[in-house]
């Protein structure tokens, strides 16, 4: 049974490693290597119809890499989407607030990219960004080391020197939820980890930011029992996290 309790403004258990890059990413939609991404932790309870993973890299400013699998989506649908919703303050709350940023990445095509701030009661839209600077989408159809079947592959870089994405105050902990819809298959809904609303950031998950890289990387291609294991075991880390936490607030 998964966790529902939040504990300090946050979804229980739901705390993902995030590590300093071994291999800088290759910001092109698929794994331009079999090792690309196998630095990078594996969050807990991930869905079943998508996965993620984070690592940063730090050239100049600090950068934040997201990839994203959509394993059953192979369709160019214009409902489509991925987005990542981050609560820089790590300070939660039952609606969007001025820290909360919000990247939805529609319809495979940088058109549909649209980034929110809250505003106290919802979502406005944050147009103050340059492309390719601030933030920029890459994707494909394609196998992958997690999945053989080709599907779409999302690699996201933000930069988190800009000051709305920077998570700083937050001590490097912010708040995260990631996202995926697929059009095609409307009946299974909007997945999500952690499988709440975009819109209450108190039920989002943790970023445990990590000042050096995974001290376990994972060599592709995983097998689903290893991904099943490798997840069980990081949220027991995440718990110890939590348990740690607590005693500091």
């Amino acid at each position: 049974m998964l966790p529902v309790a939040l504990v300090n403004a946050q979804y229980e258990d739901y705390v993902n490693m995030n590590y300093l890059a071994i291999e800088d990413p290759v910001e092109d939609g698929a794994w331009t290597t079999d090792t690309e991404w196998y630095d990078a932790a594996i969050p807990p309870y991930l869905p079943g119809a998508f996965q993620w993973r984070q690592k940063w890299t730090y050239p100049s400013n600090i950068f934040e890499h997201f990839l994203i699998e959509l394993f059953d989506d192979n369709t160019d649908d214009a409902g489509d989407y991925v987005q990542i919703c981050i609560d820089t303050l790590a300070n939660g709350g039952t609606a969007p607030q001025s820290d909360d940023i919000r990247v939805d990445w529609v319809g495979h095509d940088v058109s549909g990219l649209t980034i929110y701030q809250g505003d106290g009661s919802g979502w406005v839209v944050f147009d103050d960004y340059t492309w390719d600077t601030d933030i920029f989408v890459a994707e494909s159809i394609s196998a992958s080391p997690l999945n053989s079947t080709p599907h779409w592959i999302v690699e996201i870089r933000m930069d988190r020197s800009k000051a709305e994405f920077d998570v700083t105050d937050s001590g490097y902990q912010p708040l995260i939820r990631v996202a995926a819809y697929d059009e095609s298959n409307s009946g299974a809904g909007v997945q999500a980890w952690p499988p709440t609303s975009q819109d209450v950031p108190s039920d989002w998950g943790i970023e445990s930011g990590q000042y050096a890289t995974n001290p376990n990387p994972i060599p592709e291609p995983m097998t689903i029992m290893t991904i099943v294991l490798l997840s069980s075991v990081a949220v027991v880390a995440g718990s110890n996290f939590l348990r740690k936490r607590r005693k500091t607030e």
